[in-house]
């Protein structure tokens, strides 16, 4: 049996070790992406000069980018492979997740007559709701402008400077939004929890039978809020096949389909 001490320098040490991991695989996959964006930037760049037989991607090419990465590659397979030997695992990953709102929910259900305060936090939770998509949508506006402008995707996007400027126009204005969007989601965590510990001070009153229904409401707002979000991701998929569309990617893909057909498998 371990004293706590030293049960307490082990979990220390088991943290340390996934730390690193995690730091390792986040280098490694910030290096992968950044070294096929430079691959392409570059083979796009040759096209663009003249060279319309240069092949962007060939088994050298990638090679030569990979080299470079490879011994962080093994490093990190290197350290899972200690970790499964040595046992080491993060204690929290089959505990259940913490979420307020649930918890905010549940306690609240017991309590019959809630006082100013959780009136007041539950008034600023709603604020910073409405508030960081209000704030998200503002940061798209500008984005949406861009993209519906034809006169920026009348030629592909084939140079470092076009996916440079339309960079500069998506990406702060992404960050920005999303910014708004987490800081809002913070602080309203914050204000849920100042919540619960008000309605934990407030006497319980009401018959058991409201905590079902409280469940189901979450339940809702579970499905809400997923609803929110497949609406997001099919907004920006939209967007994507727009730009894609002006900037000329349909034909591409039609020219790429044709000669597939046509050469490759046979047809006609």
């Amino acid at each position: 049996m371990l004293s706590k001490k030293e049960e307490c320098a082990k979990m220390t040490r088991q943290r340390a070790f996934l730390f690193v991991q995690a730091m390792i695989c986040t280098l490694v996959a910030g290096l992968l992406a950044y070294s096929a964006v430079n691959l392409y930037l570059t083979g796009a760049a040759e096209q663009a000069g003249g060279d319309l037989f240069y092949y962007i991607y060939t088994r050298e090419k990638v090679g030569e980018r990979l080299a470079p990465i490879l011994p962080l590659i093994f490093l990190g397979l290197g350290m899972m492979l200690s970790g499964i030997i040595l046992g080491i695992r993060d204690e929290s990953a089959d505990k259940p997740v913490q979420d307020p709102e649930l918890m905010r929910d549940l306690i609240c259900a017991r309590v019959q007559n809630p006082s100013e305060a959780m009136t007041a936090e539950r008034t600023i939770q709603r604020r910073l709701r409405y508030g960081g998509w209000i704030g998200f949508t503002a940061c798209m506006v500008p984005v949406a402008i861009y993209i519906a402008n034809p006169a920026h995707f009348d030629r592909p996007l084939d140079t470092e400077a076009d996916l440079l400027a339309l960079m500069k126009v998506f990406v702060p204005f992404a960050v920005l939004g999303l910014g708004c969007l987490a800081v809002t989601a913070l602080l309203g965590q914050n204000s849920m929890r100042r919540e619960t510990e008000a309605a934990k001070a407030q006497p319980a009153g009401g018959s058991p039978a409201t905590i079902p229904i409280s469940v189901r409401s979450v339940g809702q707002k579970a499905s809400r809020n997923a609803l929110i979000l497949r609406i997001v991701v099919v907004l920006l998929a939209v967007a994507m096949i727009v730009i894609g569309i002006q900037n000329g990617g349909m034909e591409d893909v039609l020219t790429k389909a044709n000669a597939i057909c046509m050469e490759c498998v046979g047809l006609g």
